[in-house]
């Protein structure tokens, strides 16, 4: 399917629904209900009221009910319906009266309250007392409710969502959100150390996600490790998964949601008292091992909620404390070269038929302990069915202590020793050479806190619902110890060394003349100090009003504003010690034993798996304290960004049918104003300048969703709507940092860069042919204009030629792709086959971006596979499911030379848990991750090896209790 032919479904298809929706005649007249939320023992008089609809039920069912109320214009069934959703109730028809009854852990094959199944039912009364929207179908499992609710959360939803809930109440299906997410259809995950920590959404990379907190932004913490900023990509390493509730991925926006999401807008939502309905206790703890790291370390959570006997008045709080010790064997720093045909080197590779070769590697270990802690507080006030005041507190804060150890292997080609070269189609792959290496240490001390608070009052006044919304985030990272790096470089004689294609093999290095564990071999080099702080924060406030309405297919209007302003500040300071220390030998005494024996373990290939390991403490003491950095360096690194935002919205809700087929949907449009701040130091190349850049924008951007409800169980979807992602906070900073290493490059930021735009259009199937349980195809396109990629360029500063990579707006981006997702409870199959349960998903993402006039690639950090596949089981006390994920190669760096950047190589895990019931209250279970022990490779242009990660697999024991 070409472009062409892409843009103009999703444009027709969205036109033909819109034109439809007013040129259908309207259904008959049906009453209008306003019934807020508040108690269902007291809505119900109201709504037979309205509706002419006797309503009989027991007393003892509807004690501590509540309903969320139902506005619009429906017929009696349907708005029954809608008032019962949640309740844990359902009905019959008995003649002229409905009679309420248990639906307690029961799917309903009954599409959403406002779908199409009961409009019909009112042309068609039912001839059994027991209508078809009601099948009784028990699904006894935790995980299993938890897809069925999601499910049903999918096929009520206005746009296209997905979403994921905890089985039970402080229990999410994976230890980390991230992780969970990627059971979700077109959602993939980039991981640190093991753990998932930025989502990516039908491909995208994670600065296309806008991530939020009960609907409110959330501030993001930065990178403090290596400086190497994320911008606005929120860290999912920081929210510990016991204090979520849910999470809800929307892949086309509403006009009532925040912009900025090219990709989607993730959800988190965390526990409220009310929601919850009544007094809990639930508490956990957990063991975890993992394998590489050899420790075992604690997980501890709680929660608790108090609801009063009214059901008016409820407070929550949620507690998490865990530890995690991570390690890491990796192979970086991997440089490959193309000859120089102007150097006496580069000449003698090109006469030897060369045009590639292997210039360094770089065998690192990496080893982390993690302290994490969590608290969620919420208290939510009904005084009557008009009113409701929720408040919420949130607060995490991530500790980590990090530990480097690394040596490098730099071969000098000009001592190659003749005939010793690997050559292979023209790739120098390896040879006998003298060679230089560094070693170092680095140890740093990192934190992170994230922190909101926001208040929301809703208030009903006559047909009118009013909101107000105020929420202020911030997040701040911090080297809370400064980062230190001991370097030791110099010779290290003769090596022998080969790289092979990634996923082969590991490089084979073998040191002929030099031992790395001789602390004599290498002479010491500098000391880097640094540290940094970064701080996000934003203050937000809200106001909606909406209101139900009868002007043709329009059932209810929406209205907004919202005020948000936000900032990011980023300080760091760079000292370099060399005074009494450069060019120096020093003995044992200044080293550590080297803490492993085991680096790089079980994999075919081979390099020194010890060295001599800095001791920090006893250099650092050697440094000269009057040795002081430079203010313009630093200055060059720090920067501030702020953003005033201010947006407004208008939507109605679409209720009428085409062609007989119930159709419903949304439509509005969204205003922002951007008025952007970018602050800093400008370099001219003898001084730093500060810099002062100011920049307003206005976007536009109209929403359309529809479904059409075809049958009882087959709903089609179509949305349009242009949106646009900001380009990353750092990448809008004036800022010029200057590599510390051996090559002369630099990293930049470009104040004026616009936002990315574009116009994006779905169209979805969803066929729920059985209870919990769905097909559904869906296809996508997004044209984006405006596109931000990275540029090379020269730049010279005190007389050196530095290469900078900065940000720059380019041409177009073109995505297109499809979604499949299959979910099936095998409910009907006989005992004990019953508690069988299958999902999986499936992404194609195709893209093409233009980076100038002449060059044209894919979009970089995009995956163009992906999938996920979970099998489960759970009858009675037991548990048990396993899931597989799977990436495919995700390029980092196209077009041009293609050694700009590594590109990851496809990448799979599997994770797998068992539980049992030992009584009602507790439940014991065993998890295990990475339990292939699956290892992440890079590679470069053609395939040869980049680097290598492996993290090993993590076993886990825990015990839940619920009160």
């Amino acid at each position: 399917m070409t472009s062409k032919t892409w843009i103009w479904f999703g444009s027709a298809s969205a036109a033909v629904l819109l034109a439809a929706s007013s040129a259908v005649a309207a259904p008959p007249e049906k009453p209008t209900l306003a019934i807020p939320a508040g108690d269902l023992a007291s809505a119900l008089p109201s709504f037979s009221r309205a509706t002419g609809l006797q309503v009989l039920a027991d007393p003892v069912l509807l004690n501590g009910k509540r309903t969320e109320g139902v506005r619009g214009q429906f017929d009696a069934e349907r708005g029954l319906a809608e008032l019962l959703r949640g309740t844990g109730l359902t009905f019959v028809r008995n003649g002229g009266a409905a009679i309420l009854r248990p639906a307690a852990q029961r799917v309903s094959t009954a599409p959403s309250p406002v779908a199409a199944t009961v409009t019909r039912a009112e042309a068609s009364p039912p001839q059994t007392e027991e209508p078809a929207t009601v099948e009784e179908l028990v699904v006894t499992g935790g995980f299993a409710n938890s897809l069925a609710r999601a499910l049903n959360d999918k096929r009520k939803a206005a746009n296209v969502v997905d979403a994921i809930s905890a089985e039970d109440i402080g229990k999410f299906p994976s230890n980390n959100i991230a992780e969970a997410l990627q059971r979700v259809p077109g959602v993939a995950i980039t991981r640190d150390r093991g753990e998932g920590l930025f989502v990516r959404v039908r491909g995208l990379g994670p600065n296309f996600q806008i991530v939020t907190l009960n609907g409110r932004s959330a501030a993001v913490n930065e990178n403090m490790r290596d400086s190497g900023q994320s911008g606005r990509q929120f860290r999912f390493d920081t929210l510990p998964s016991e204090l979520v509730a849910g999470v809800e991925v929307g892949k086309t926006p509403l006009a009532s949601l925040d912009e900025g999401a090219i990709g989607g807008i993730v959800d988190i939502k965390t526990f409220r008292p009310l929601d919850l309905g009544r007094t809990t206790l639930a508490l956990s703890a957990t063991a975890s091992r993992p394998e590489l790291a050899g420790k075992t370390d604690p997980r501890l959570s709680g929660l608790a909620s108090w609801t009063n006997a009214a059901g008016t008045f409820g407070v929550l709080a949620a507690l998490v404390y865990d530890q995690r010790t991570l390690r890491q064997d990796r192979i970086t720093g991997v440089g490959w070269s193309f000859p120089n045909a102007s150097t006496a080197l580069g000449k003698s590779l090109i006469a030897q038929g060369v045009n590639l070769y292997a210039t360094n590697i770089r065998p690192t270990l990496e080893r982390e302990d993690r302290e994490r802690k969590g608290l969620v507080l919420s208290a939510q006030y009904r005084p009557s069915d008009a009113t409701e005041i929720t408040l919420d507190a949130s607060y995490t804060k991530l500790d980590d202590h990090y530990d480097e150890l690394t040596y490098s292997v730099d071969p000098d080609l000009s001592t190659l020793v003749a005939g010793s070269a690997v050559i292979k189609n023209g790739v120098m792959t390896g040879g006998t050479a003298n060679t230089n290496s560094q070693i170092g240490r680095e140890v740093s001390d990192l934190a992170h806190d994230n922190m909101m608070i926001a208040g929301k009052i809703r208030q009903t006044l006559e047909d009118w619902t009013i909101t107000a919304d105020l929420a202020y985030a911030r997040a701040y990272s911090e080297t809370s110890k400064p980062i230190t790096r001991t370097r030791l470089q110099g010779a290290m004689g003769r090596t022998t060394f080969n790289l092979p294609q990634a996923g082969d093999a590991l490089p084979d290095v073998t040191l002929l003349t030099g031992d790395l564990n001789n602390p004599s071999l290498l002479p010491f080099r500098r000391i880097e100090w640094r540290v940094n702080n970064a701080t996000d924060d934003e203050t937000a406030l809200q106001f909606d009003a909406e209101r139900p309405v009868s002007l043709g297919p329009v059932s209810r209007l929406q209205f907004g504003v919202k005020f948000r302003e936000r900032s990011r500040s980023y300080n760091r300071a760079d000292v370099n010690y060399t005074t009494n220390l450069a060019g120096k030998f020093f003995g044992a005494d200044y080293f550590d034993p080297f803490p492993v024996s085991d680096f790089l373990g079980g994999t075919d290939g081979g390099v020194p798996s010890s060295w001599a390991m800095p001791d920090p403490a006893a250099f650092w003491a050697l440094r000269d304290p009057n040795q002081k950095g430079t203010a313009r360096a630093d200055q060059r690194n720090s920067y501030r960004v702020s953003e005033k935002i201010a947006a407004g919205y208008a939507l109605g809700d679409i209720d009428t049918s085409l062609f007989g087929a119930p159709l419903r949907g949304q439509v509005g449009a969204r205003v922002a104003q951007t008025k952007q701040v970018s602050s800093g130091h400008a370099d001219n190349g003898s001084a730093a300048l500060p810099v002062r850049f100011e920049k307003t924008y206005t976007d536009i951007l109209p929403t359309a969703n529809f479904a059409l409800e075809l049958t009882d169980t087959l709903q089609a979807r179509v949305a349009a709507a242009k949106v646009i992602t900001r380009p990353s906070l750092a990448d809008l900073a004036p800022r010029l940092t200057l590599n510390s290493g051996t090559l002369l490059t630099a990293v930049g930021g470009n104040p004026l860069l616009k936002p990315f735009e574009a116009w994006q259009y779905d169209a979805t199937l969803e066929w729920y042919f059985a209870p919990g349980s769905a097909l559904i195809g869906g296809a996508f396109y997004k044209d984006i204009t405006t596109f931000v990629y990275s540029q090379n360029t020269n730049i010279i500063v005190d007389g050196q030629t530095y290469v900078l990579t900065s940000p720059t707006n380019g041409g177009k981006a073109t995505i297109k792709g499809v979604e499949l997702a299959y979910q099936h409870l095998f409910k009907r199959l006989p005992a004990p086959f019953d508690g069988l349960g299958f999902l999986a998903n499936y992404t194609y993402t195709d893209t093409e971006a233009t980076y100038s006039p002449t060059l044209k690639d894919e979009m970089v950090n995009v995956a163009k596979n992906s999938f996920n596949v979970t099998a489960f089981y759970e009858k009675e006390r037991f548990a048990a499911r396993a899931s597989y994920s799977w990436v495919d190669d995700v390029l980092q760096d196209v077009g041009g030379a293609g050694l700009s950047a590594l590109n990851d190589k496809a990448f799979g895990s599997l994770d797998a848990s068992v539980s049992y019931k030992i009584t009602p209250r507790i439940t014991a279970a065993i998890e295990g991750q990475n339990l292939t022990k699956a290892s992440q490779w890079q590679f470069i242009k053609g395939g040869w090896f980049g680097g290598y990660t492996n993290y090993g697999r993590t076993v886990s024991f825990g015990l839940r209790a619920k009160f």
